[in-house]
């Protein structure tokens, strides 16, 4: 087929190479399945190789070319039916748009509209079918320039030629576009900028019923022109020189606002803030001047005589000055840009808190440690009826000694116990909520510390003994490791040591269990009371001496007679006993020895079997 030659008749030649196309695809993919298969044999599979390749050579010399002419002029001359952008082929569309172009812009303005867009539509579609076509054929750029230069010298002649006029009535049609068209401005830039800087010159109206309504007026204005300005900047954002006129306006009617109501807004709205009322928004119910004067006024009355009214008069002026607080920092961050305008409403307002923290901090200070050191469970504290109560009765217990009678020891170490947890936790509360001041709460702090001295002097080492003796004799209900003591199970496991194993070996296996469970649980109590213990190993080393003692028994008298045993027992283990041989080692290996002394069979026939087993 290829040697035959493209067809004479163009009739024929589309199916001509479609079908080489279609062999050759096929031949390029049974060429790869083929090397692949046989990728070890490359010498053996070459003379097919070379027959096909040179097939395929033959196909991109005699047909590639040609076919390749063919494509081009295809895709040239393709309608939107064929798969193109262009409805009637690239010829008809880019000779209109020439023609277009050379025709100029109509005179009468009510054309001009209807010729830009048509021209603009046709200048996207050439664009588009310009950059498909470079894409198709972008291993061909030689061949397809002829075409390329056709294209981009129309899309050149535009830019010249319609371009710049076309930008001019962009640019006058963003300016001149009302909401309906898409804009942020209802009647267009000119009403709303002519409407804005003349509302400027009039100035702030005399009559404060109407400073408001101005104001806001020209706020909103200026937020839309300020909007517009943006998008006008961002649509025409390659045509700056171009739109600069307009951008002029704009801003020169902003800056006259900056200059001319800027300064006077700034002021309304610091007063307005001043004035504001929790209705309006602000912390404060009655605007500042209401509660920096209330506040002022009671600081300067001074804390009661009446003790009864102190609580009330210390809350309300906390409250209020909580309140100061926070109306400052929203106050100093909404006018964060005007630090200097509102200096003297900040001074004012500080001048006041100064003088509360001086008058009124320290007074209200020790107001609070009292609360804190009167405070009951039910105000809060961890102490039921306030620190004095608690403390006098914990030092009295101390001082009164460890009753004579042991029946009433626990009970009254426990209670102590609890009574020092308690003011170790209130102590920790205490200085954490004064913990800037520090030299104010010392005297408590070191009252409850003197009480906890006392308990470490004359209680501590006492309840260690008691609690050292509790460990030893404490059981399974209350929570030890050993059922009933450590005696008894000590005794128990040194005795058993000394009776020796026995000699009877049916009782061996159980007796060394029992040792050895009851070596393990006196192992873990042994760890537990020593860790308990761990800042007091002098007090504890004779019970740990004890046990120790009994372990180095065990070890001495059991330890080697075990081990034997326990060689024994996994000499004999079966299957069943967990080990891999079915009846012991003795069997087994004694049928291994006998097996191989007996020889390899003669009979054939059992060989196999023979060496297997």
């Amino acid at each position: 087929k290829i040697n035959s030659g493209i067809p004479k008749d163009d009739r024929y030649v589309d199916d001509y190479l479609k079908d080489l196309e279609k062999t050759r695809g096929l031949l390029i993919q049974w060429l790869e399945d083929f090397k692949s298969k046989f990728a070890e044999f490359s010498a053996e599979i070459q003379p097919t190789v070379d027959q096909v390749e040179n097939g395929l050579s033959n196909y991109r010399e005699k047909i590639g070319s040609a076919m390749l002419g063919v494509n081009i002029q295809k895709a040239i001359n393709a309608r939107k039916e064929d798969g193109s952008v262009l409805e009637y082929g690239l010829k008809y569309h880019l000779d209109n748009f020439n023609s277009k172009i050379e025709s100029g812009i109509p005179k009468d303005n009510r054309y001009v509209d209807d010729y830009l867009k048509d021209l603009e539509k046709t200048q996207g579609l050439l664009i588009q079918w310009l950059e498909d076509f470079k894409s198709k054929f972008a291993e061909f750029p030689q061949e397809i320039q002829p075409t390329v230069t056709q294209v981009e010298t129309g899309l050149a002649l535009y830019r010249e030629k319609i371009g710049s006029a076309m930008l001019g009535v962009n640019i006058q049609k963003a300016i001149d576009a009302r909401k309906a068209d898409g804009s942020v401005l209802e009647y267009g830039l000119k009403y709303h900028l002519d409407n804005f800087n003349s509302k400027i010159a009039s100035g702030i109206p005399k009559d404060d019923r109407y400073v408001d309504d101005y104001l806001k007026d020209l706020e909103k204005t200026r937020g839309l022109l300020i909007q517009w300005l943006e998008d006008f900047k961002s649509k025409f954002a390659e045509f700056s020189a171009e739109i600069q006129p307009t951008v002029d306006q704009v801003e020169n009617g902003l800056s006259n606002y900056r200059e001319k109501i800027g300064g006077a807004m700034l002021g309304v709205n610091i007063q307005k803030a001043i004035n504001a009322r929790k209705e309006d928004g602000s912390v404060l119910e009655y605007g500042l001047k209401y509660h920096l004067d209330n506040f002022n006024s009671k600081i300067e009355s001074g804390i009661p005589k009446d003790n009864r009214y102190v609580d009330d008069y210390l809350k309300d002026l906390e409250k209020t000055q909580g309140l100061l607080i926070q109306w400052l920092e929203d106050f100093k961050s909404k006018f964060a840009d005007h630090p200097q305008e509102i200096q003297p409403t900040v001074d004012q307002v500080e001048t006041g808190l100064a003088n509360y923290k001086k008058k009124i901090g320290g007074a209200m200070l020790g107001v609070n440690i009292q609360k804190a050191i009167d405070a009951r469970k039910a105000d809060g504290s961890v102490l039921e009826y306030g620190l004095k109560y608690h403390l006098d009765n914990f030092n009295s217990k101390i001082a009164s000694g460890i009753p004579k009678d042991n029946r009433y020891v626990d009970d009254y170490l426990k209670d102590l116990e609890k009574t020092r947890g308690l003011l170790i936790q209130w102590l920790e509360d205490f200085k954490a909520k004064f913990a800037d001041h520090p030299q104010e709460i010392q005297p408590t702090v070191t009252q409850v510390e003197d009480g906890f001295a006392l308990y470490k002097q004359k209680i501590g080492g006492a309840m260690l003994g008691v609690n050292i003796q509790k460990a030893i004799n404490a059981r399974k209900a209350d929570g030890s490791v050993l059922e009933y003591g450590l005696k008894y199970h000590l005794d128990n496991f040194v005795n058993k040591i000394n009776s020796g194993i026995p000699k009877d070996d049916r009782y061996v296996d159980d007796y060394l269990k029992d040792l050895e469970k009851t070596r393990g649980l006196l192992i873990q109590w042994l760890e537990d009371f020593k860790a308990k213990f761990a800042d007091h190993p002098q007090e504890i080393q004779p019970t740990v001496t004890q046990v120790e003692d009994g372990f180095a028994l065990y070890k001495q008298k059991i330890g080697g007679a075990m081990l034997g045993v326990n060689i024994q027992k996994a000499i004999n283990a079966r299957k069943a006993d967990g080990s891999v041989l079915e009846y012991g080692l003795k069997y087994h290996l004694d049928n291994f020895v006998n097996k191989i002394n007996s020889g390899i069979p003669k009979d054939d026939r059992y060989v196999d079997d023979y060496l297997k087993d």
